[in-house]
């Protein structure tokens, strides 16, 4: 892979205050955006649970979480709908925004449900975790440009036909020919976790080692889910998402808190916090 000599932008607090969803006396569970998450299973009840509460707290006024053979544990969570899809189609779900992937599963119903979506051209999609590596496997490239991927760096190896050390050696470079095959907006995981667009590369000015740990993707895919739901742009989303993610883990930090110790659940718990000091300006 050919080194890049491209310029990234570093996305930093003050930028990202900008794009905070407005907050209004008017709002209403309908304004705040519908969000149909595709995520999670029987094997992997979690990553639905984690990417359905993440997109709550980021402010999606409804969230239905979607998968076959919903288990006994879902429901004890009151806050976000169900979906059994044994019994219902996603396509009779009311939604704003889609996101794919997280625990779904590698099979052939998940390559359905994005070959459909990008049939119909649904704009505001979300890929994440399961669903990039069934588009590696079947070779559903190019994606719609409004849709949002976001691999970390083993699933973008797999995208890319390289391996993740290639990856790790130039994120730049990385990202680049990620855009080329995606032809979306494209948010790479990881330590200096990077966004593409056709235009530019960002780099997103906070975060730690504190978020190694599994779910944590869960989570974010469902706060970008969210704001894409509430009208952000591909990019804005991507954004806004990644650093509001990565500033739970600093929070963290500056609470004298570990950074073996958190979880994908401690990072649900300090995003209204994160939200709350970035909208005051603090």
């Amino acid at each position: 892979m050919q080194k890049s000599t491209a310029p990234t932008f570093i996305f930093k607090k003050q930028s990202a205050r900008k794009l905070l969803p407005a907050v209004s006396s008017s709002d209403n569970k309908a304004s705040r955006g519908r969000s149909l998450l595709l995520a999670g299973s029987a094997e992997y009840p979690g990553a639905g649970i984690l990417a359905a509460k993440a997109a709550q707290r980021m402010g999606s006024g409804y969230v239905t979480l979607a998968q076959k053979n919903i288990p006994a544990a879902l429901l004890e969570n009151p806050d976000f709908l169900l979906c059994d899809l044994n019994k219902k189609s996603w396509n009779d779900v009311q939604s704003d925004a889609v996101l794919i992937g997280p625990g779904f599963g590698v099979n052939e119903f998940t390559a359905s449900v994005i070959e459909e979506l990008k049939e119909k051209k649904i704009e505001r999609v979300v890929l994440d975790a399961d669903a990039l590596t069934v588009c590696a496997k079947k070779n559903l490239f190019p994606l719609l440009p409004t849709w949002i991927v976001t691999p970390h760096s083993g699933e973008l190896a797999r995208c890319l036909k390289i391996s993740s050390e290639e990856i790790q050696k130039d994120r730049v470079a990385a990202i680049e020919k990620a855009q080329a095959l995606f032809q979306c907006v494209v948010l790479l995981k990881g330590h200096g976790t990077l966004i593409a667009n056709q235009k530019r590369i960002y780099k997103i000015a906070s975060g730690n080692s504190a978020l190694a740990k599994a779910g944590t993707g869960d989570v974010l895919a469902g706060v970008i889910t969210a704001l894409r739901a509430q009208g952000l742009s591909p990019t804005r989303a991507a954004l806004l998402g990644a650093y509001v993610h990565g500033a739970t883990a600093n929070l963290w930090k500056a609470n004298k808190r570990d950074l073996l110790s958190m979880t994908a659940s401690d990072v649900l718990d300090y995003l209204p916090k994160v939200l709350f000091i970035l909208r005051r300006g603090a």
